[in-house]
């Protein structure tokens, strides 16, 4: 298959054949190792998220007052 054939392909298509050679790589039961700066960067991340998170009840409670904001404007 050359790029001029993929080109002509419908975007359903392309997707189709993308979605293909994504799941083919499972067959291949291929593992990447994870470069070391990767980990720390998602950790970085994941401590970050701990910090910034709030109760469910403060959530809901919020994205009620801002959408009858929305509303009343």
């Amino acid at each position: 298959m050359s790029k001029n054939d993929i080109v002509n392909m419908s975007v359903g298509e392309r997707v189709a054949l993308m979605e293909e050679l994504w799941s083919s790589f499972d067959h291949d039961n291929l593992e990447y190792p994870v470069p070391a700066w990767h980990k720390e960067v998602l950790e970085e991340r994941v401590q970050k998220e701990k910090n910034s998170f709030i109760p469910f009840d403060e959530a809901k409670k919020s994205l009620r007052e801002a959408l009858n904001a929305y509303r009343d404007s």
